[in-house]
């Protein structure tokens, strides 16, 4: 999911300037509905609400919506980006508000919640303006080489740009706490639309793609993927 909390032009994933020691924050909620339009309208509706109740804790709110992979065919992820690790953990009574409490009670017979994660931004990327939805395809892998991936993640990302993709980033995020998913990190391919991902990944068999892919041998382990749609839904600021 993007986030940049330097370029506040979006994922707002942004946010103005922090100690440089901050690490952001990224609050991912896995939910599963049969109604994913009408939880989608829940979920914008209710973003003054959230927003007010999580103040300057959040930079930014939004969904992602899987087209391929994952575990369940009707989940999505929730995202909350912070402005720092201790922002995200800063509000441990956001889900007793009132007026939170008010606005689940609306949805909560429509969904499921699944999972709750918890990470933090090791490579960040813009993120999408407000109301923009992009394409991503995001990784989850095990790693003992966490900068190591990270630089490879990098040299990818030139690679692409100086072969005609300079609007292909990549993120990277690392588990928190994630139960079953600990220690893990989240790399994340994020394109302006679906089409221009499958172009992207159209280059798998290039020379450039097939040097870049060769540097992640070793490196990591794959758990599970998943490709999705990705709507920033507010911004704070």
């Amino acid at each position: 999911m993007k986030i940049n909390l330097k370029i506040i032009t979006l994922f707002g994933i942004i946010f103005t300037s922090m100690n440089i020691h901050s690490l952001q924050g990224l609050n991912v909620l896995t939910i599963t509905t049969d109604d994913p339009q009408g939880y989608v309208e829940w979920l914008t509706e209710n973003q003054p609400v959230f927003q007010a109740v999580q103040g300057d804790n959040a930079a930014a709110q939004g969904i992602c919506s899987p087209s391929a992979g994952g575990v369940y065919t009707n989940e999505h992820y929730v995202w909350t980006i912070s402005p720092s690790i201790s922002a995200m953990m800063s509000n441990p009574g956001f889900f007793s508000n009132e007026s939170v409490v008010k606005a689940i009670s609306e949805i909560s017979d429509k969904r499921k919640i699944i999972r709750r994660d918890l990470m933090y931004v090791i490579k960040e990327t813009e993120v999408a303006p407000l109301g923009n939805t992009n394409a991503q395809y995001n990784l989850i892998s095990s790693t003992n080489d966490v900068t190591g991936y990270a630089a490879a993640l990098t040299s990818m990302e030139e690679a692409a740009s100086e072969n005609g993709f300079d609007d292909i980033t990549v993120a990277l995020f690392g588990s928190l706490v994630g139960g079953d998913r600990a220690l893990t990190v989240m790399a994340s391919v994020q394109a302006p639309t679906s089409e221009r991902l499958g172009e992207f990944f159209d280059q798998r068999q290039s020379a450039w793609m097939q040097k870049s892919l060769s540097e992640f041998s070793g490196i990591r382990t794959p758990v599970i993927d998943f490709m999705m749609q990705c709507t920033t839904l507010s911004v704070n600021g």
